[in-house]
């Protein structure tokens, strides 16, 4: 697997959560209760705070795998 994979990934989940921010905002513009609230706390946040937490991961597994490509490629 080239790293450029895992980057492409990376982005293609990164642009996901940020349709997944802007949808749930438009949806709490209408849905005001509880429930409401209640899923924002148990699925959403966590949605968003773990994957907020991954990327910079994906990014340093990126970099070592190109790192470790390219001492292969010499």
């Amino acid at each position: 697997m080239r790293p450029g994979n895992i980057q492409s990934g990376a982005g293609q989940l990164k642009d996901a959560t940020e349709k997944l921010s802007l949808a749930w905002q438009s949806v709490r513009e209408v849905w005001k209760d509880k429930q409401a609230v209640e899923f924002e706390e148990e699925v959403v946040v966590p949605v968003l705070e773990e994957v907020a937490n991954l990327l910079p991961a994906i990014n340093e597994i990126s970099s070592v795998m190109g790192a470790a490509v390219r001492s292969c490629e010499e």
